[in-house]
């Protein structure tokens, strides 16, 4: 038998009247519940391996763009010794 245990969650106004909404079409709130929380979990502990590297490094680009005008760079940032150098030198100078 599966330990089973009730989950009291606390809805405000317009999460409530959605809530009774879904409920009135048929939707079971509690599997509702139980597919959120399984969806959420897979993410939580899907492999960053797994993870689409260029997408990331897109969505990076894009939430933390280049400032206009950002003289380019002196070394070449696919050359992992060349980055290196290149950044320990940058933040060699700020230190100054």
């Amino acid at each position: 038998m599966m330990n089973v245990r009730l989950v009291n969650v606390r809805l405000d106004d317009k999460r409530l009247k959605k809530a009774q909404r879904l409920r009135s079409q048929g939707i079971t709130l509690s599997d509702l519940v139980r597919e959120a929380i399984d969806e959420r979990y897979e993410k939580l502990i899907e492999s960053p391996r797994q993870a689409d590297a260029e997408a990331i490094i897109r969505e990076i680009h894009k939430e933390y763009p280049d400032p206009p005008g950002l003289p380019a760079r002196d070394y070449n940032v696919h050359n992992r010794n060349e980055a290196r150098r290149g950044i320990l030198r940058n933040l060699h100078r700020k230190r100054k």
